[in-house]
């Protein structure tokens, strides 16, 4: 297990409480948008990879491990513009 997956395995239960989004749908169907743990989770990853949006982004496309544990797929990733206006 890599450093940023047990990061990851860390922080998105913390973000699942502190939201109270613990039972949604991290990409929920029908363009509900996105629940607000995998935005919290998507920006510490952010800050823990001391990043950009655009490249967060871009390494997350590459790790599909750490996206499935936020509850994305590499398809439910926003733009990064998107993850750069939920903050």
């Amino acid at each position: 297990m890599t450093q940023i997956s047990r990061f990851t395995g860390e922080i998105v239960p913390i973000a699942q409480v502190v939201t109270g989004d613990g039972d949604e749908s991290a990409a929920p169907e029908g363009g509900g948008g996105f629940a607000d743990y995998a935005l919290v989770s998507l920006h510490c990853l952010r800050i823990y990879l001391d990043t950009s949006y655009r490249m967060t982004i871009d390494l997350l496309k590459e790790m599909p491990q750490i996206t499935g544990e936020i509850g994305l797929s590499k398809a439910d990733l926003p733009a990064p513009s998107t993850l750069c206006k939920a903050f």
